[in-house]
């Protein structure tokens, strides 16, 4: 049931809740509780009252104006132990300054699509109007009752908050001591990162491209010799950009950049000299991933946690590079399908075997974002990269840890980009009202 709250002036730290609600929760009269929302608490009398209306409670000003409780907004409740929480409080945050949020905020609606599955406050926010200090956040609350849907408001820390832009280290380093695995999608990580962690599995480690942060002409000898190639890639680069493939023809070096279609001859001594100004780059096998018409294909697993608080795959979208690339980035004259059509247009497989490739690809990347979960802290929102070679191997190439939500438009599939954008916001309430 939803609730309204009604400010109390005649009380002080008091929570008064209709006689039916307290029998349902199991909460004696006049009994002494820890009161929460988002992530200020206070202890409070709670006292039955068989006058108060069924949707309604009421809470003293003194413990609205200290736990910054928003009256506007229905709420759930939930007694356990000896806390009583009324929530969810969400915060996204999604902006980098203020100004930009407030240009955007018509975009953000579409994280508020099913907000009457979500109650409480759903608010959006940017780093600087977080105060440590005060522990407290301004931000944009939602409110599907005024024209702009939007109203400013000073909230405490929320329940959980969901990360979608860059931080300082001193903005980060504080979210994470205040919200703990609540504040998810915190941490980024680059690729080096992501081998780092589960290249020690050896499970894991055979679905993953051999990779070291050593730049020297000799580890790039050592893998031509071992693959006939290899890749120079940014540690932390996206869309394909920034990548170079190296392979070997007697004694000079062929160096090709992606998209780009001259491919450089280099002596030994200009391929050293080359190689220092990459020595921040990552070299890595190249996988023979299997072609489709001369063209590159990748998968985009699009895995999300939802208000189960599991992993679970919203989508897989294949995209088929431009047949030019050292890479399957399709935006550069590529296309792209949904997963099943295209492991059905690439390999020919039957409606079955699709089916069954499929699974094993999101089984894989659930295996893989567990044990991210377990070293890094709490993920929910994941776009990982998968390739598959001509021997039907998965690989995966890569970890996005904030993945680009607008896959689902170039198929078309409207369906799955609200789900994409839904998902994090339910499970944020998932944890949110502590689960």
């Amino acid at each position: 049931m939803i609730y309204e709250v009604a400010a109390d002036p005649l009380s002080s730290n008091s929570l008064n809740v209709p006689a039916s609600l307290a029998a349902s929760l199991g909460i004696e009269n006049n009994k002494m509780l820890s009161l929460s929302y988002g992530r200020r608490k206070l202890q409070v009398t709670v006292n039955n009252i068989q006058s108060i209306k069924e949707d309604q409670i009421l809470v003293s000003e003194n413990v609205i104006k200290e736990l910054l409780m928003d009256t506007k907004a229905k709420y759930e409740i939930i007694f356990s132990g000896e806390e009583i929480l009324i929530g969810p409080v969400i915060g996204l945050l999604l902006g980098k300054t203020e100004k930009k949020l407030e240009q955007y905020l018509k975009n953000y609606l579409v994280y508020t699509m099913l907000y009457e599955q979500i109650n409480g406050v759903l608010f959006v926010f940017c780093e600087n109007q977080i105060d440590f200090s005060n522990e407290c956040i301004t931000g944009y609350l939602y409110d599907p009752s005024l024209p702009e849907n939007w109203r400013k408001g000073v909230l405490p820390f929320p329940g959980a908050i969901f990360r979608r832009v860059e931080l300082s280290n001193n903005s980060l380093k504080g979210l994470q001591e205040k919200m703990g695995n609540r504040f998810f999608n915190a941490q980024y990580f680059d690729k080096w990162q992501f081998w780092n962690w589960l290249s020690p599995y050896k499970e894991l480690k055979k679905h993953l491209a051999e990779t070291t942060n050593k730049v020297s002409i000799a580890n790039v000898d050592k893998y031509i010799d071992l693959y006939n190639g290899v890749y120079l890639k940014p540690k932390g680069g996206s869309r394909g950009k920034g990548i170079y493939y190296i392979t070997k023809t007697e004694n000079q070096y062929l160096v090709m950049e992606n998209y780009q279609e001259e491919i450089r001859t280099l002596s030994k001594e200009d391929m050293i000299n080359y190689l220092s100004r990459y020595s921040f780059y990552l070299l890595q096998q190249p996988i023979k991933l299997q072609t489709f018409e001369g063209r590159k294909v990748d998968y985009r697993v699009m895995l999300q946690k939802n208000d189960t608080g599991n992993w679970q795959c919203t989508g897989i979208i294949a995209r088929f590079g431009n047949t030019n690339s050292i890479s399957s980035n399709f935006k550069a004259n590529g296309f792209a399908l949904e997963g099943t059509m295209a492991l059905r247009t690439q390999f020919g497989y039957d409606e079955l075997s699709a089916f069954k490739k499929y699974q094993e690809i999101i089984n894989l990347c659930i295996k893989m974002a567990c044990k991210v979960d377990e070293i890094a802290g709490n993920y929910a929102d994941l776009g990982i990269d998968v390739g598959i070679d001509q021997d039907n191997k998965i690989w995966v190439i890569e970890m996005n840890k904030r993945p680009d939500h607008d896959f689902p438009l170039i198929i078309k599939d409207r369906k799955m980009y609200y789900q994409v954008k839904s998902n994090p916001v339910l499970y944020a309430k998932y944890i949110a009202m502590g689960k």
